[in-house]
């Protein structure tokens, strides 16, 4: 009968303690490459981060390699609270005004990209995809994107015809649509066979990917064309944010740029190291004339796409202009 006292008085205790102080918080990251990937390196580096603001008491656990779905499934189970977070460069999915970040040709160099990541345009953004059960807390790079081929490709001419697969994104259809390609959207993970088996004679990538994916083994030319930035959003669900407190809200959103910024300055910095890589695995890279495939590029601008965004779109590729050139 003594012990009850005892019993009671730590029960009560647990009880009277915050719930992140009783139960670690493990977050779940599906991403659709692999695990030596950049996304995971750079997003271990926010794990790090996380677990020192927090103590321990949150952390994230990694499932790559579209183990939880592609992009577009992985992004509806945050949307549904199955999910927590996500990487991924289909924000548009969301909200279509996202592709206007990808347009061809728009930034000359990552301090200008890091700008309009961390910008309050990009905070308006995200308000979209609050309203949808999910919500950017950082933003890492896919890249610069550049074709690939089995025949060599050295002026927008060379593409015209050719089926280029995309992702499900407006900013690459209306691209390769304006270089007079046949852009043939599908998800990263039905790259490899499709290549394989001639449903698409060719595609584009930044050069990790084409690394990562082992598309040397069913191309043979790299395009350097860098028509394209592409940004990945990481994404945490509504449902799970609202479970945190504002501090681990705020420890969350630090972590995570601190991942992200650390992942861009690594894709930089390792580029040439992928090139020489992919030569080693017998690509043959091939310069071309970028201001050629620029002015090829720019009826993107003027597309079906961008004039049903209007008058939005016009703002929002001010807004982004206006952004870069304060950046040297």
């Amino acid at each position: 009968m003594k012990r009850f006292p005892v019993l009671f008085a730590v029960a009560s205790l647990v009880l009277a303690l915050p719930l992140q102080a009783q139960a670690k918080l493990v977050l779940k990251l599906g991403h659709g490459h692999t695990a030596t990937h950049s996304y995971q390196l750079g997003m271990e580096q926010a794990k790090k981060a996380l677990e020192e603001k927090t103590g321990g008491r949150i952390s994230i656990q990694f499932f790559p390699s579209n183990q939880l779905g592609d992009e577009r499934q992985m992004q509806e189970a945050l949307s549904v609270g199955t999910q927590d977070m996500t990487i991924t460069g289909l924000a548009n999915l969301y909200d279509p005004a996202f592709a206007l970040f990808d347009f061809p040709f728009q930034y000359a160099n990552r301090a200008q990209i890091k700008a309009v990541m961390y910008s309050p345009l990009m905070d308006r953004m995200n308000e979209a995809l609050i309203r949808k059960g999910l919500r950017i807390v950082g933003l890492m790079e896919v890249g610069f994107r550049n074709v690939t081929s089995k025949k060599p490709i050295r002026s927008p001419a060379d593409l015209k015809g050719m089926k280029i697969r995309t992702p499900e994104s407006p900013a690459q259809v209306e691209t390769f649509k304006a270089l007079g390609a046949l852009p043939t959207p599908m998800p990263f993970g039905e790259l490899y066979g499709a290549l394989q088996q001639g449903v698409v004679d060719g595609q584009e990538n930044p050069l990790e990917n084409i690394y990562n994916g082992k598309l040397y083994e069913v191309q043979k030319y790299v395009i350097e064309t860098r028509h394209i930035y592409n940004f990945a959003y990481v994404l945490v669900s509504e449902k799970t944010w609202q479970k945190l407190s504002a501090a681990d809200q705020a420890a969350l959103k630090e972590a995570v740029k601190f991942g992200s910024f650390w992942q861009i300055d690594w894709a930089e910095a390792n580029e040439a190291k992928y090139a020489q890589m992919l030569k080693e695995k017998g690509m043959e890279f091939i310069q071309v004339d970028r201001e050629a495939f620029r002015k090829g590029a720019e009826g993107a601008y003027s597309s079906k796409f961008v004039k049903d965004l209007e008058p939005r779109a016009s703002a929002i590729l001010a807004e982004i202009r206006s952004i870069i050139a304060t950046v040297k």
